[in-house]
């Protein structure tokens, strides 16, 4: 191997030591990055269902059904989707929100995910709130199934 061969070699090396030093992209350069996520076992509605938040009355109205104080979101540049599972005879059970672009189109699937182990014997009302990149199209929820 030639001295010439060696530096190069040499400065490739060091170029990706650098790279792999480097910082993380932005969230703005990675395509669907969750902002934010709130959840809790206790306070939300007695009867299932969910809510997407676009401005401040609706992320207000998403908090009131959980009896809380709505924490600070940049709904210029976010949106907010909730999940309340209901009254649940039992601790553990918890909702799971993920999200993908479809087009300009933001889907947010979400499921009930079961207890599993020793639980709690108590009635429960599992919430789970997260906030997305604000899309350019609509907010589709997609249930996935138990």
């Amino acid at each position: 191997m030639t001295n010439r061969t060696k530096a190069a070699l040499a400065a490739a090396l060091a170029a990706a030591a650098l790279a792999a030093c480097a910082h993380p992209r932005p969230a703005a350069e990675v395509a669907m990055m969750q902002a934010q996520e709130w959840k809790g076992a206790h306070g939300g509605p007695l009867d299932a269902g969910t809510a997407v938040a676009t401005d401040a009355a609706s992320w207000n109205s998403l908090w009131r059904k959980i009896g809380q104080a709505p924490p600070d979101l940049d709904l210029a540049k976010f949106v907010g989707v909730a999940v309340y599972l209901g009254r649940r005879p039992t601790g553990g059970w918890k909702a799971s929100l993920a999200a993908a672009e479809r087009g300009d189109d933001l889907v947010v699937r979400w499921r009930v995910v079961k207890p599993g182990g020793f639980v709690t014997q108590a009635l429960t009302e599992p919430w789970a709130v997260s906030a997305f990149p604000r899309p350019k199209g609509r907010v589709i929820l997609e249930a996935a199934p138990e």
